[in-house]
């Protein structure tokens, strides 16, 4: 009870939320189950609508004119990421504001716009309450847009093999030639990883907050498994980090007693081996994840079912 409250003494405690840590990792799970329940159950939706604007107000506020929360509290609008780090961040860091899972932040995003989405569904009938959901979902969409893009940017490395045309022949026999999207990596070549495992304003690091596994940094920027993530994770990157990160989920299992299966890297690693088009080999991945794999708080935020729906609906190469 406030003043004697744990969280708001130490930055540290529940990863900081007392000091605005995370918060949009964290709600954006909330409001994306939120999402789900308002589109089956409409009705539910309604009743809750102000409580869950709760959650969005406090991560992605458009208004000047709320006196109760920020605008756009995680917000970076010159890089267009997001920053985890509220008050200060967790380790008093000289780095300055620091963001581990770009994937999370997109999540959390993508959250808010399928809320939007099924909350306009569930407001037909009532034009005033269907136009603020429908600010709801472009918000979240437009947030989004601006995550996955600086997500590629800072966060999935890799440099296109060659820019190249791709001819392709219509119904009526003529040629026509496309260019294919040139990625340039920003970073040099002394950092090889295919990913950054947490960025800060001032540094960009291949590591996270709370294991030393390789497979870790590669995973965090993955969860959870969603839609957005085809939009999110370039072909081109997948078919590069899959082996790297099948190969630090096997050493990580070797060095730490089964530490990537035990903690539920091996269902991303599922997901990812469906998104280079091995749809049956991660369907099987799957079946073998133990049940208690995907009961415990390792599962990375995802379930047998979901897991099972993402990777049946990834596309085949």
């Amino acid at each position: 009870e406030f003043p004697d409250c744990p969280a708001l003494e130490d930055v540290n405690v529940d990863f900081g939320n007392g000091w605005y840590n995370d918060h949009h990792f964290h709600y954006g799970y909330h409001i994306f189950a939120a999402a789900v329940v308002a589109k089956h159950r409409p009705e539910w939706g309604r009743e809750y609508f102000e409580h869950v604007l709760l959650y969005i107000r406090d991560i992605a506020n458009p208004s000047s004119e709320d006196g109760f929360f920020p605008m756009y509290r995680q917000k970076d609008w010159f890089l267009g990421n997001s920053w985890a780090a509220g008050l200060m961040s967790m380790e008093l860091s000289p780095h300055g504001r620091e963001q581990e899972s770009s994937s999370e932040a997109i999540a959390a995003f993508e959250g808010i716009a399928l809320y939007g989405s099924a909350m306009m569904n569930a407001f037909a009938d009532h034009d005033e309450m269907r136009a603020t959901a429908t600010l709801v979902r472009d918000l979240g969409e437009f947030l989004t847009a601006m995550e996955v893009d600086a997500a590629n940017r800072f966060w999935h490395i890799w440099n296109s093999k060659d820019v190249g045309d791709d001819s392709n022949t219509d119904s009526s026999g003529n040629e026509s030639s496309t260019k294919r999207h040139l990625h340039v990596s920003n970073y040099p070549a002394a950092y090889p990883k295919p990913v950054v495992g947490m960025m800060y304003e001032t540094m960009a690091s291949f590591q996270t907050w709370f294991a030393p596994e390789d497979v870790v940094s590669y995973g965090i920027q993955l969860i959870p498994l969603t839609a957005v993530a085809e939009r999110r994770d370039d072909p081109e990157w997948v078919e590069i980090l899959y082996p790297i990160y099948a190969d630090a989920c096997e050493a990580a299992n070797k060095a730490n007693d089964g530490f990537c299966d035990d903690n539920g890297w091996s269902i991303v690693q599922a997901g990812l081996l469906a998104e280079i088009g091995r749809i049956d080999d991660a369907l099987e991945m799957t079946a073998q994840v133990p049940d208690e794999v995907f009961l415990s708080d390792g599962a990375c935020g995802n379930s047998r079912t979901n897991t099972i729906w993402f990777v049946s609906t990834r596309k085949t190469h």
